[in-house]
């Protein structure tokens, strides 16, 4: 809430403005009383910075002037110069104790956000004892003061909790992302797509219009955001952007546009590459008559969390859950309920790619400043108590719109922390552990004709240790999925025209991003491959490779994994014929690159048959050495190698 703007629209009520002036124009005058009257106006008129030189020239004049010293402090401490402000309300205080209540309550917010929480508690309890007491402005500012008494329990439940609070967790300070990014404007609820390389926020512009912006990584920095033309962006307000991981859409809020039904509401913008090809409202019951904002899909698409002022939630805004429907309409939203929602506001949720890790920012929970970081876990169908981010994420100002990279460590979010380049700005930094989802894979797949590179539609069965998914290809034969990370995974494909498609694949929780991409050729049936591996006749074969360290046999926990996967399909369809092959590099002797390929197809071939694969199935179990037509005298790990080579 503005409490600038509402105390000038409550002064100005008493005050008859005759100044025909641009407000920005300083006046040169040496009476005291006209130089306040000027900077009142020029407050009234919301140019605080023109009111600032305006005010410091008035106590120049006067520096025995109670209420210019207030108003001086209060233009400072809206401008967040807040060692200023304390400077000047404490010169108030001392020419005149009985000037105003309301000064006492914001010299104690300009304490509180330099993080002194006792000085800050101090002026708090001053403003509260004063309440029955006789001051020159109790008419004047009692508006004001009813704001304030609805903040007090609020601010000194922040003090106590900054008194008690664990600066224990070692982390690095968050990094701002920097001028091209940020400005002296608020910029907020970032959102990056899977591969890091786009980053899309919200600006708004003079309190006034909120804009959505996008820029490109350039190295580790970022390139200067800009707007998105008239194809999203209008005159009303659109911000809160949230991308689906895959990248090809994002939704938003937009406000008052001419199909909105409450005051916002949540639109999906569809991309094609990087151009805007439709924006639409969201169909269904997702959207109400009043305020619906800040959404957050799941990985999967099939879930989107928001915060909303909705007729009987549990006061301010609450977070909200809909599940889109088989007919692609979103279904009736559930309140989270009292774990996640209280009388204050709780906004901006964030759904991690795991779908059971949820941040938002939250004024009802105990926390630092005027609305911290929480993150709760789904377990055993609810949701747990949330738990603050804590220092150094959080601080005394707010911090909104967290976001998480699928590979779970990397984190961006809004802050008004002190020294930023003005109002909000966006961060970054690097999740602890102890606070990351489960990482996550973002799958990222094309099925082809493995002969004419034409796209396949089709459905694609893809299983690990403890789970099975099915997805669809599109007419592209494009596909995507999110899957948990650092597991074996084999994808199978039974398409009318084509052999039956088998492979297996160690999808890795990467370091920068969670992007996996893989290729799924398929074989037109009655094209027989001629197998180069052994002599004999031609036959249909599928291969799956495993790799191995240099001068080693031992099979890595990545091969052991892809090997568990692959011998669940061996036991489900016995007509598979196979033959494992051993190979080496080219260092070493060519009788040390026989024993040592052999022995490598030998640890595959025993691990097989540990998990049911009995070695009568295994046709051929030999190593060829090293590979001697490689042109090149290959030693990299593509030679340290063993193909499992299928065939039906």
């Amino acid at each position: 809430m503005n409490i600038f703007f509402i105390y000038f629209v409550i002064f100005s009520l008493s005050h008859i403005w005759s100044f025909g002036q641009n407000p920005n124009d300083f006046r040169d005058t040496n009476n005291a009383k006209e130089s306040l009257r000027i900077a009142e106006w020029q407050m009234n008129e919301g140019d605080v910075q023109a009111a600032i030189k305006q005010l410091e020239h008035t106590v120049k004049i006067k520096n025995n002037f109670a209420v210019a010293h207030r108003l001086l402090g209060k233009t400072y401490l809206e401008t967040s110069q807040f060692k200023k402000a304390i400077k000047a309300y404490e010169q108030s205080f001392e020419i005149d104790d009985k000037l105003s209540r309301a000064a006492l309550f914001e010299c104690g917010e300009a304490y509180f956000k330099l993080g002194e929480p006792e000085l800050a508690m101090y002026f708090f309890n001053r403003y509260e004892k004063m309440k029955d007491n006789n001051y020159t402005n109790v008419k004047k500012e009692s508006g004001l003061e009813i704001t304030y008494d609805l903040m007090l329990d609020e601010r000194k439940m922040n003090c106590d909790y900054v008194f008690n609070l664990d600066k224990s967790l070692i982390i690095d300070e968050p990094y701002n992302l920097g001028k091209k990014i940020n400005t002296k404007f608020d910029e907020y609820l970032p959102t990056v797509t899977s591969d890091g390389k786009k980053l899309v926020f919200t600006r708004r512009l003079k309190d006034v219009n909120e804009d959505i912006y996008l820029s490109y990584r350039d190295g580790d920095d970022w390139k200067k955001g800009k707007a998105y033309g008239n194809s999203l962006n209008t005159d009303e307000n659109e911000g809160m952007a949230r991308f689906e991981m895959h990248g090809k859409a994002f939704y938003f809020s937009g406000c008052m546009r001419e199909d909105t039904e409450g005051g916002c509401d949540i639109y999906k913008a569809t991309l094609k590459d990087e151009e805007i090809i439709e924006v639409s409202r969201l169909e269904g019951k997702l959207n109400s008559h009043e305020w619906d904002s800040q959404p957050s899909i799941s990985c999967d698409g099939t879930k989107m969390f928001f915060s909303s002022t909705r007729e009987n939630g549990l006061g301010g805004g609450d977070i909200y859950l809909s599940t889109i429907l088989p007919n692609g309409d979103w279904g009736i939203p559930t309140n989270l309920g009292k774990i996640i929602n209280t009388k204050g506001d709780e906004e901006a949720p964030f759904i991690a790619n795991d779908g059971l890790t949820l941040y938002f920012t939250s004024t009802g929970h105990p926390g630092q400043g005027d609305g911290d970081l929480f993150v709760s876990k789904f377990k055993n169908g609810t949701w747990s108590a949330p738990e603050n981010l804590g220092f150094p994420i959080n601080s005394t100002g707010k911090e909104i719109g967290m976001y998480v990279q699928g590979n779970g460590k990397t984190a961006y979010f809004a802050s008004e922390r002190i020294n930023g380049t003005g109002g909000l700005d966006i961060y970054t930094f690097e999740l602890p552990e102890e606070l990351r989802p489960n990482p996550m894979v973002h799958l990222e797949g094309f099925v082809t004709n493995g002969e004419t590179n034409e796209p396949i539609e089709t459905t694609i069965s893809i299983s690990n240790s403890s789970e099975k998914f099915t997805i669809q290809s599109d007419e592209t034969g494009w596909f995507f999925l999110c899957v948990p990370g650092n597991k074996g995974y084999s994808f199978q494909i039974n398409q009318k025209g084509y052999d039956y498609f088998i492979d297996a694949q160690f999808l890795d929780a990467q370091d920068n991003t969670s992007n996996n991409r893989i290729n799924l050729p398929l074989v037109p049936k009655n094209n027989l491959k001629t197998v180069a591996v052994r002599k004999g006749l031609p036959a249909r074969e599928k291969r799956v490779q495993f790799f191995f360290e240099f001068d080693s046999f031992t099979l890595n926990q990545k091969t052991e994994i892809e090997l568990k996967e692959l011998s669940k399909l061996l036991n489900r369809e016995k007509d598979w014929k196979i033959e494992v092959v051993g190979y080496a590099d080219n260092i070493g002797s060519a009788g040390y690159n026989k024993k040592l390929s052999e022995k490598r197809a030998k640890a595959i071939a025993s691990f097989l048959s540990k998990y049911g694969v009995t070695i009568e199935t295994v046709i051929k179990t030999e190593g060829l050495g090293s590979i001697s037509s490689s042109p090149n005298n290959d030693t990299s790990s593509q030679s340290r190698r063993v193909d499992v080579v299928l065939r039906k």
